[in-house]
């Protein structure tokens, strides 16, 4: 960019210019707000020679629109009083229009999950803040700060004389993304109300320390399972058909095995969402009751301690339901499976306890040649 577009501040800026404005809404904001003073709590130089591009500043554009009023302003955002962040403050991202903000480069894509990040943030909000930084620490760590152009489709480098006046997102980046898209809304439509995207703030004195976190809070957290969310369910839904998932997941079969037992398939997000709002996860009826019939000869059938990886892992359970799906009459090919594997013979048993996968070949895993077994045991 060039420097005939920057307004001047200071290049040793560590903390970002502050306005005379006490946090005015933006409807009623349209002078321009008078001298760039710093405050009184701001590190900053007071000889200012460069500032932030107000375009490159969040909803800057707006900002300024208002203020003139050749823009109409919406009710429900709010102009930044230029206030540096503060620790212990949870601060909403809609009253915060004006603040100079980036992310960073390195971070994973957000750009592709923005609508899905809307979606879910509309409906249930957020469930807890995101976390913003001094962009200088975080780029003396070795990360890029950056603003994502959106008429452009690619990232603006934060130049180094201003990368001192930016607060950049540690955590948050795919829920503001989604939040881009409702103050895209909201800056055009004075009536919508985006929801509320929170956010606090951390002072990071060490420049390793905020890697360290930044990483850990994007490596070391697992992620929740299908199983597990619809744990969360199941205390709401206590009459759902959800019971005997968990129990049998309490008797130590897997949870994808006892997904095919119970629903007749493995489980997906919309099956989650159904559980969360107190309905049943549906079911083809005909399909759960073969598979609870074969199920009960498994239970007999494999009912030694070698047998029991093969009666509560996925191979058996999945070989099982799809046999059954692709069977002309369902509950006939359930018996015949039923009766050939009750008529097994002992050398089949030991090859199932026995069968083991190649390493390395994907043509023959465990569960491909536990496939091979059981259909031999099907047709003989």
């Amino acid at each position: 960019m060039n420097d005939s577009n920057l307004i001047p501040v200071t290049e040793n800026t560590e903390q970002v210019n502050t306005y005379t404005v006490e946090g005015q809404a933006i409807l009623g904001s349209l002078q321009p707000q008078a001298s760039i003073t710093p405050d009184s709590n701001c590190d900053a130089q007071s000889n200012y020679t460069d500032s932030v591009p107000p375009d490159k500043c969040l909803c800057g554009t707006y900002v300024a629109g208002t203020r003139t009023g050749t823009i109409p302003a919406n009710s429900n955002l709010k102009e930044w009083d230029g206030k540096p962040l503060q620790e212990g403050v949870v601060y909403h991202r809609n009253e915060m229009l004006g603040l100079p903000e980036c992310t960073i480069l390195e971070n994973r894509d957000v750009q592709s999950r923005a609508k899905d990040w809307q979606k879910i943030c509309r409906e249930n909000g957020m469930t807890n803040p995101a976390l913003y930084a001094n962009a200088k620490i975080a780029k003396e760590a070795g990360f890029t700060p950056v603003i994502f152009l959106h008429d452009t489709k690619k990232p603006w480098k934060i130049p180094e004389h201003l990368v001192g006046h930016f607060y950049i997102r540690l955590d948050g980046n795919g829920r503001a993304a989604g939040h881009n898209l409702e103050l895209k809304e909201a800056t055009k439509n004075p009536s919508y109300d985006p929801f509320d995207y929170e956010f606090v703030f951390k002072k990071y004195d060490d420049p390793n320390l905020l890697y360290k976190q930044y990483i850990s809070a994007n490596l070391d957290v697992k992620k929740t399972t299908k199983s597990e969310l619809l744990s969360y369910s199941l205390c709401r839904n206590k009459g759902s058909n959800l019971n005997n998932y968990y129990t049998m997941m309490g008797e130590g079969f897997v949870a994808k095995s006892s997904s095919y037992y119970n629903f007749g398939r493995e489980l997906t997000k919309e099956d989650v969402k159904k559980a969360s709002k107190g309905q049943d996860i549906t079911v083809e009826q005909e399909l759960v009751d073969c598979m609870d019939t074969l199920l009960k000869t498994y239970s007999k059938v494999f009912s030694g301690n070698a047998s029991v990886k093969i009666l509560k892992g996925v191979p058996l359970a999945r070989w099982s339901c799809e046999t059954l799906k692709k069977a002309d009459d369902m509950k006939a090919m359930a018996d015949k499976i039923s009766d050939k594997f009750s008529k097994m013979l002992p050398e089949q048993l030991t090859k199932l306890q026995d069968a083991k996968g190649v390493k390395g070949d994907r043509t023959k895993t465990t569960e491909i040649i536990l496939i091979g077994i059981f259909n031999e045991i099907l047709n003989n």
